[in-house]
């Protein structure tokens, strides 16, 4: 593999000649996984990190990223790697080659950077958003939550932040709360049964001040992720747009934005028992997803890491079309997207929530023939 890095090195310094760049090519048709994956675990390698399945995970992933999209340009049934004829190769490796592995880990969140310069390149570069939420006592109070905090606690007797510091002490006249966050906005919640909540960004949820039934019922709107603490007494229950999930102690993610045609629920552990309002019902193992449209549930594995990404500080886009990363892009970096028709290319990346919106822009655009641009917090996409 040696000369396959040393040509390697030269495409990415842009001094390979035509002739080297087809001996590149060559060199990596011919090769087997066992090479390829050397040559991924040389340009991927995490050097502070010491999680071995970590790093063996994301050669995995590229590989056969690699492999779907070749199958996907060539329209060839799947084969091993070595088995591609020349054809449109060149094409396809120039777009696989580069993209996955050196675009891959370049916009992988783990190694980013923050390119202020990109400013000038998109236009009107927009942050990303952070720690904002609005507290609502059933009394009609309304508290603007600390952007330098991260979460609150319910402790049955008032609120706190995270840290101990107190935000607002309770009666018994109070016997609700919800939580707010506007777009650009992410806010956690402690209940006062220990369960922890994760909202996202335009998001509320409902809950007692102190859960005193037999049950332990939160409303939602918007995305949410549960870690649910364990009671067999008293059953926790979700109501969300059109569904209510029952669970005893589990961890799980609900997707249910009003403008959204479908509201998913993907358990992570545990076991959720879910009702429609329209008398259909669920059960979910671990992995799996269940999508509630008009007509009922649809059960689909999951892409765990996909989504949860959010609650890690992460945009996990796993062959997610740009219908499916518009919405997101909306929501936290509180902008409006003006594309349409919506292309309806795949894009695989996983960014850090933390970057300015210009660096979401660029990986998509190294995993495609896109270009955008930022106009006084608009969306747009340019003509090529």
């Amino acid at each position: 593999m040696q000369r396959v890095e040393e040509l390697y090195d030269k495409y990415l310094n842009d001094t390979i000649s035509d002739t080297e760049k087809q001996e590149l090519f060559d060199l990596i048709r011919q090769a087997d996984d066992s090479r390829l994956a050397a040559l991924a675990d040389r340009y991927l390698r995490k050097p502070e990190s010491e999680d071995l399945n970590a790093v063996q995970a994301d050669i995995q992933r590229i590989l056969q990223y690699i492999k779907h999209r070749i199958i996907e340009q060539e329209n060839i049934p799947s084969a091993p790697v070595k088995t591609f004829i020349l054809g449109k190769w060149f094409a396809v490796a120039a777009a696989v080659l580069i993209v996955s592995f050196a675009g891959y880990y370049i916009y992988n969140t783990r190694t980013i950077s923050k390119q202020p310069q990109l400013t000038n390149v998109y236009g009107d570069d927009v942050l990303p958003g952070g720690n904002r939420a609005t507290m609502t006592l059933s009394n009609g109070e309304i508290i603007e939550l600390s952007e330098d905090k991260d979460g609150i606690v319910a402790n049955g007797e008032g609120f706190t932040y995270a840290d101990g510091e107190q935000v607002v002490a309770t009666s018994d006249a109070i016997q609700y709360a919800t939580l707010a966050t506007p777009s650009g906005g992410q806010y956690q919640l402690t209940l006062p049964d220990g369960s922890k909540v994760w909202l996202n960004a335009v998001s509320s949820i409902t809950y007692p001040t102190r859960f005193e039934s037999s049950q332990r019922l939160v409303k939602l709107q918007g995305e949410a992720f549960f870690d649910v603490a364990e009671d067999k007494t008293k059953p926790f229950i979700v109501e969300s747009n059109d569904q209510r999930i029952t669970v005893t102690g589990t961890t799980f993610n609900v997707e249910a934005y009003g403008d959204q045609r479908a509201t998913n629920t993907t358990l992570v552990s545990g076991s959720v028992h879910i009702n429609s309002n329209n008398g259909h019902r669920i059960v979910l193992e671990p992995g799996q997803t269940a999508i509630l449209h008009d007509n009922g549930f649809k059960s689909l594995p999951a892409d765990i890491q996909a989504v949860t990404g959010w609650v890690k500080g992460e945009f996990v886009f796993h062959y997610s079309t740009l219908a499916d990363i518009l919405p997101q892009l909306e929501r936290w970096y509180d902008i409006q997207s003006d594309i349409a028709p919506i292309p309806q290319d795949a894009f695989y990346a996983e960014i850090s929530r933390n970057m300015p919106l210009s660096a979401v822009l660029k990986a998509i655009e190294e995993t495609s023939n896109l270009r955008f641009e930022i106009k006084e917090r608009r969306l747009l996409l340019k003509k090529r």
